[in-house]
């Protein structure tokens, strides 16, 4: 067992080996438990996959309502 300082700023810094064998590079995940806090590697995400449920282009069908638009709302 490893005994850390939590700094005023509310920030814990792990020893580097473990760092580099459990991959944390970037960011981490915590998770709270009724123990402790279990922290993990985050999984890689890309910009693909946070789009990936994106809307088709041409799905939306509604009119917008353009009972209030005013000259000076349109930026030429």
């Amino acid at each position: 067992m490893k005994i850390f300082a939590v700094e005023a700023d509310q920030k814990i810094q792990l020893l580097a080996e473990w760092v580099d064998e459990l991959g944390l590079q970037g960011f981490a995940e915590l998770e709270k438990g009724l123990v402790g806090i279990v922290v993990r590697r985050c999984s890689h995400v890309t910009w693909d996959d946070v789009f990936a449920d994106k809307l088709t282009i041409g799905s939306h069908t509604a009119t917008p309502d353009l009972g209030e638009v005013r000259g000076d709302d349109c930026l030429f």
